[in-house]
């Protein structure tokens, strides 16, 4: 038995449990395109899938919140929302799904390279910017969507779908008021919940499906963007008045508007896999989350190395764009890049997620911040 006060199992396990199963939800998506959405099995389970996994991101922040953060749950748990997001949203926007144009779902990666680029830039030079709520909205808004983009196709009698969406517009305004009423407590969580989804409700009474779904993914870029914002007007003026923007920063923030760009290209206008693209995304995305901890230890990678691996992915999806005929060994060289760069910047900041020592000293600092915040998004 567990010593008292020690949970079963970790939040840092039900992270790692999480990415399990991801690869799991996009075969699901991929093989359930080839057969068409009424009554298909493997877009329902890839439904209920997608829903597990959702429901697992409040496993672990409830257990961290109990049991206390950790460097590698902060690490991790960010790492593990976007991962889930590019295996949802990644074959939504693949020309063998077609269910969310590409565009959108490339402005959405956009904007997770550009402000993980942004807050490096910040933490190496003490500019600390506090989360706001409105990245738990974001993460929230992009979870949703994968569930809303399914069903859209996928329940067929417009009155079932029309009794589900209100069904949840309502409830969780039902157990917000209990809360209220018998907890004392504010659940501002449902206000989120209920004005996310009152929206989709009018759109699908509008009655076209894919205007529907087009205006649904408009909306969770928009408010993927905005969640952001702060890291822009507040943070941005902050670093151009220090007059110290370097290499490493211009290197950082151009990879994280091309490389995303060109990885949608290659996905919907080339013969290439998808799966690249899928390992590219999962890859940078960690590495991305590696170099902000980095960033905070003044430990950040120089602009030569990071701009070697990126601009070299970019490099070469370009080629693979160029010469579609040879995307698909592009797309690999690329990934192989990706890997390996990857892996070295995970094995050179070992010791800061890794050793015991760096790692109180670091739970130390963020507590002396904000004890909630143990990772931004």
């Amino acid at each position: 038995m567990p010593s008292p006060g020690k949970p079963w199992i970790t939040a840092n396990q039900v992270t790692l449990a999480r990415l399990i199963p991801m690869p799991l939800l996009s075969w699901l998506l991929y093989k359930g395109a080839d057969e068409g959405f009424a009554g298909n099995p493997y877009m329902w389970s890839a439904l209920i899938a997608g829903t597990l996994i959702g429901c697992t991101d409040w496993v672990d922040g409830m257990l961290a919140r109990k049991y206390g953060p950790t460097v590698l749950g902060g690490l991790l748990d960010p790492i593990a929302d976007k991962v889930f997001i590019a295996f949802a949203y990644v074959p939504f926007a693949d020309d063998k799904v077609a269910l969310i144009p590409a565009w959108a779902c490339a402005l959405m990666f956009v904007r997770e390279f550009f402000i993980t680029a942004l807050r490096s830039a910040y933490e190496q030079r003490g500019l600390a910017l506090k989360t706001s709520y409105l990245a738990k909205v974001k993460t929230w808004t992009q979870m949703q969507g994968i569930g809303v983009v399914l069903l859209f196709p996928l329940v067929q009698n417009p009155d079932n779908l029309t009794w589900l969406l209100g069904t949840l517009t309502v409830l969780p305004l039902l157990v917000m008021a209990y809360f209220a009423v018998v907890k004392k407590k504010f659940w501002r969580g449902a206000l989120v919940m209920s004005g996310s989804v009152a929206p989709i409700l009018a759109l699908h009474l509008h009655g076209d499906v894919e205007l529907s779904l087009n205006w649904i993914m408009l909306a969770v870029v928009a408010i993927t963007w905005i969640s952001g914002l702060d890291y822009i007007i507040v943070g941005w003026p902050q670093l151009r008045a220090r007059g110290d923007f370097n290499r490493a920063d211009a290197v950082r923030l151009i990879g994280a508007i091309t490389m995303p760009c060109l990885l949608f290209g290659v996905l919907v206008e080339t013969p290439a896999p998808a799966w690249p693209v899928f390992a590219i995304l999962a890859f940078e995305l960690a590495c991305g989350g590696l170099d902000n901890l980095m960033s905070h230890h003044k430990k950040a990678t120089k602009s030569l190395a990071w701009g070697s691996r990126v601009l070299g992915i970019s490099a070469l999806l370009g080629a693979a764009l160029l010469l579609p005929d040879y995307s698909a060994h592009f797309s690999i060289a690329a990934v192989i890049v990706s890997v390996v760069g990857v892996a070295a910047e995970f094995w050179r900041g070992r010791d800061y997620f890794l050793d015991k020592r760096i790692r109180d000293k670091a739970l130390r600092e963020a507590a002396a911040v904000d004890p909630r915040d143990h990772h931004l998004q």
